[in-house]
C-alpha cells in the first residue's frame, strides 16, 4: 500500500500545508509539531514540486502519535483553464520518474530565478542570486524567496510590496514559468502509486464563475487518472463547498480539503482550520492501493516524455498565481 504505515489518528486532519522544503516558514519538523499542537491527527506535507521534507516530518510525527501522508503538490496550467495546480497523495517518493520530474523542475526553477534577478539588477536592484539560493537552501527555488531576498536587503519592506512592485504578474521583473499540464501530473501521480486531487480549484466566494471551467476539466482529467477535488478551503463559503462537492460527487471523486498552511505571514490559513470530512483519508487511501496500475503505462512513456520535454523546451507559461511560487 503506497505511503504511510498507520491508519488516520484521531483529531483534525489538514491535507494541505508547507514546509521549508519549498515555501513555507517552519521546518517539516516544526511544522508537524505546530500540527500537534493544533490538535491535527493527519497531516500532509504538500510541498511543491518536491518531497523532501517527508522523512523529517515522519520521524517528528512518531513522538507525537500523528500520521503523515506522504504528498506533493504539482505545479500545472493549460491553455484555456490557466494555473490548475496538481496535489498528489499517498505518494512513493521514490518512484524514479518522479524523481526525474522533481530534477528537471528544480533546473527550470533555478533558470527563472537567475533570469528574474537579472530584471532586478537590470533595474538597480542590486541583490545577488546567491543570496537568493541560500534562502531557499535545499529547497526549489521561487518567487518567496526572491521577496525574502529583496526584504533582507532593505528594497521592500513587506513581501506584498515585492509582489505588487517587482515580481508579481505583470510585474517588470516577472517571468513566468514552465509547467506540466494537469493530465500529465495526474499520470506522474498515479504512476507513483498515489492519488491526484486538483488543488484550490476556484478563487473564494466565487463558484459559479468556474474560471478553470471545471465542469469541461474534470471529466477529461479522470481520464487521465484524476481521483480527487479540494472543496474544502480557507475562504470557500458553504455554498462553495456545496457547488464543488457536487462536481466532486457527479464525477466520482473524493472531496478533499486542507488549509494550505505556509505560516504566520498568511494568517488567513492557519493548521487546521478548514474542516475536512473524517473518511477523506481512508477514502485516499483505498483508492491508492490499486487505482494507479490502469495509467502506469501512460505516466511512464506519454506523460513522462511529456514532462521532459516542456521542461527542455523552455516554453514559458501563462502563470497567474501570486506568491505561491
Amino acid at each position: 500500500m503506497p505511503g504511510g504505515t498507520n491508519r488516520s489518528r484521531p483529531g483534525r486532519i489538514d491535507l494541505h500545508t508547507h514546509s521549508t522544503a519549498s515555501d513555507g516558514e517552519l521546518s517539516p519538523r516544526e511544522l508537524v509539531a505546530a500540527a500537534a499542537a493544533a490538535g491535527i491527527g493527519t497531516l500532509a506535507l504538500t510541498d511543491h514540486d518536491n518531497m523532501a521534507g517527508i522523512p523529517g516530518a515522519q520521524a517528528e510525527a512518531f513522538d507525537h502519535g500523528i500520521e503523515i501522508v506522504p504528498a506533493v503538490e504539482i505545479g500545472c496550467e493549460t491553455p484555456s483553464e490557466g494555473i490548475t495546480d496538481i496535489l498528489g497523495y499517498f505518494v512513493e517518493a521514490e518512484t524514479p520518474s518522479l524523481q526525474a520530474l522533481f530534477l528537471r523542475i528544480r533546473a527550470g526553477r533555478e533558470e527563472r530565478a537567475r533570469a528574474m534577478v537579472d530584471r532586478l539588477r537590470g533595474r538597480g536592484i542590486e541583490i545577488a542570486f546567491e543570496d537568493v539560493a541560500a534562502i531557499a537552501g535545499t529547497a526549489p527555488i521561487g518567487r518567496p524567496h526572491i521577496a525574502q531576498a529583496l526584504f533582507d536587503s532593505g528594497v521592500v519592506t513587506d513581501f506584498g510590496i515585492a509582489f505588487a512592485e517587482l515580481i508579481g504578474v505583470r510585474a517588470p521583473a516577472y517571468v513566468p514559468r514552465t509547467r506540466l499540464s494537469p493530465a500529465e501530473a495526474c499520470a506522474v501521480i498515479r504512476a507513483a502509486g498515489g492519488v491526484p486531487v486538483i488543488a484550490h480549484p476556484v478563487p473564494p466566494g466565487a463558484p459559479r464563475r468556474d474560471p478553470k471551467r471545471l465542469r469541461h476539466l474534470l471529466p477529461t482529467l479522470v481520464e487521465a487518472g484524476l481521483g480527487g477535488l479540494e472543496c474544502h478551503y480557507p475562504s470557500y463559503s458553504a455554498g462553495t463547498v456545496r457547488w464543488l462537492r457536487a462536481l466532486a460527487d457527479h464525477n466520482g471523486l473524493v472531496p478533499t480539503g486542507g488549509s494550505d498552511f505556509h505560516g504566520a505571514r498568511r494568517p488567513d490559513r492557519m493548521l487546521g482550520s478548514v474542516d475536512v470530512p473524517p473518511e477523506t483519508v481512508e477514502r485516499l487511501r483505498a483508492a491508492s492501493s490499486g487505482a494507479g496500475s490502469s495509467v502506469t503505462s501512460i505516466a511512464d512513456s506519454d506523460a513522462t516524455s511529456g514532462a521532459a520535454s516542456i521542461a527542455e523546451s523552455g516554453a514559458a507559461s501563462r502563470a497567474r498565481s501570486e506568491q505561491r511560487s
